[in-house]
């Protein structure tokens, strides 16, 4: 998760971190948030501890119980509009913890101000959700029959 966020850190907020933890919750279940809690940290230790990174640890253990709550389904589209959803609230849930430092105001501004972000991040996760969620399932499954 982290290495391939990294490498697309040129593309605003356009990664493959959802697709990643989707395939984790789905074929690991409740044990992907192992992975979730190591990439936060990495994120942190490379990227620096403000306030943003608080806010990872409930956003994408968010998805995550989203996704291990929905394991069972295999429809690629529904999985792209769970990423993408999750994309377009992703300011909203990171703008939390300015309630705290500066009120509503301050909160709602700073998830206002990332609106367009999370367009982009909407969009970015609901296409490469799609593309991928299949053959990254295909391929996880199969490593760990041989396993």
């Amino acid at each position: 998760m982290f290495a391939m966020q990294v490498a697309m850190s040129g593309l605003p907020n356009i990664h493959v971190t959802a697709v990643l933890i989707i395939i984790s919750a789905v074929c690991f279940s409740w044990r992907c948030l192992y992975a979730v809690a190591v990439f936060i940290m990495l994120e942190g230790l490379v990227w620096g501890i403000n306030i943003w990174w608080i806010s990872y640890w409930y956003a994408w253990p968010l998805l995550a119980a989203a996704a291990v709550l929905m394991r069972k389904n295999e429809s690629a589209l529904l999985w792209a509009v769970l990423a993408a959803a999750h994309g377009l609230c992703f300011g909203a849930l990171c703008s939390l913890p300015y309630i705290f430092i500066g009120g509503f105001k301050m909160a709602f501004s700073t998830w206002i101000a990332g609106i367009p972000y999370d367009l982009a991040h909407c969009g970015g996760n609901f296409v490469l959700t799609l593309i991928l969620f299949s053959p990254l399932k295909r391929a996880v499954s199969a490593a760990l029959r041989r396993g």
